[in-house]
């Protein structure tokens, strides 16, 4: 039994973690299940929050829906420079988020209130990224690969890791 007490804080962390995991999942699943073929509220409310920030510094932008496929055009100033579909609104990376910040968390209250406010943070900063992306898929089409596959998903990511670590180191005991 002195083994079991001995990795039992970390036991717990992963029993945690996934079950938060596993639960956030299915719900954001069963979520996706009512949109077959068609774009989610969710993806279409990115695409006007993204639109309405180029439209606030003067360009000519819209995010049309795909007739063929879920997800929509961004296009700007008439030129097609990318697809929004459902992984771009940073709901996995939310969940991921929520799930090790729940698993982590000691106190109920401070750890509910830093999931949200972490989460927003996430969908804010994911937003910002959206429309930074666009403008580079737009402005400089020749780095597509490397801004998408490489700089844009490490910007999210290092985002999410410094607010893990700002969990840990002050808002945790």
């Amino acid at each position: 039994m002195s083994i079991f007490k001995t990795y039992y804080p970390t036991l717990k962390f992963i029993f945690k973690f996934v079950l938060t995991y596993v639960i956030l999942v299915v719900i954001y699943n069963y979520y996706l299940s009512f949109f077959q073929n068609q774009t989610d509220y969710l993806t279409l409310w990115v695409g006007k929050i993204v639109s309405g920030i180029y439209k606030l510094f003067g360009m000519n932008v819209q995010s049309i829906p795909i007739k063929t496929e879920p997800g929509l055009k961004l296009i700007i100033q008439g030129q097609y420079v990318a697809r929004i579909v459902e992984g771009c609104t940073a709901m996995s990376v939310i969940i991921m988020f929520t799930a090790f910040i729940i698993s982590f968390g000691q106190h109920i209250k401070k750890t509910l209130i830093f999931a949200l406010a972490g989460s927003v943070a996430i969908f804010v900063f994911n937003i910002l990224r959206i429309v930074l992306l666009g403008y580079l898929l737009y402005a400089f089409p020749q780095y597509q690969d490397v801004a998408h596959r490489i700089i844009f998903p490490a910007l999210i990511y290092g985002f999410v890791v410094f607010l893990w670590i700002l969990f840990i180191k002050k808002y945790n005991d």
